[in-house]
């Protein structure tokens, strides 16, 4: 039994070596494309939103990269006893991301987010009442990404984003997919 234990974790610790020894990584900067599905939690209602964005960032490590980011999204309606309301948001931003490549390829990493950005919700209460409000937006998320080829890359992240000054705003929780080209 030592002699297999021994020689397990030999082939695990020169696995690891070979993989650390063969990472040379060069500056990358990325442009990408964004679907994000969110959820926020304010005072009376809970909107929902489907929102497009772009993210141009750059990775200057296999385990560290930052990014800049804008989202716009399209309204949701919902009824109120005494009318009905059309919210909508745009958000633009930083993010600094933590990468754990999982083989030695780096094709497949974890991934954990931080960052801040400003959030402007748009309301519009019939019949006549518009209110504009924005905010800071505190950003924490997790996730996965994909290299497809060596340019391309998928990725899939859960953000808890807490809203701050937004009036009727809590926090919002973010689901995105996103589509990147690395140069």
């Amino acid at each position: 039994m030592k002699k297999i234990t021994f020689f397990l974790t030999t082939a695990i610790s020169l696995s690891a070596a070979n993989c650390f020894a063969a990472d040379k990584y060069n500056y990358t900067p990325y442009v990408g494309l964004d679907y994000t599905y969110s959820h926020a939690k304010a005072h009376g209602f809970s909107p929902t939103h489907h929102a497009g964005g772009l993210h141009i960032g750059s990775m200057y490590s296999p385990y560290f990269g930052t990014e800049i980011f804008f989202n716009q999204s399209g309204g949701d309606s919902r009824r109120l006893a005494d009318g009905k309301i059309k919210t909508s948001y745009r958000a633009y931003g930083l993010d600094i991301a933590a990468y754990l490549p999982l083989d030695c390829a780096q094709k497949f990493s974890l991934l954990a987010t931080t960052g801040i950005g400003e959030y402007v919700y748009k309301q519009k209460i019939t019949p006549q009442k518009h209110h504009n409000d924005h905010g800071y937006g505190y950003r924490f998320g997790g996730g996965v990404k994909l290299a497809l080829t060596q340019n391309w890359q998928a990725r899939f992240i859960t953000r808890y984003v807490k809203l701050d000054h937004i009036s009727g705003y809590n926090h919002t929780l973010e689901n995105s997919f996103s589509v990147e080209y690395h140069f």
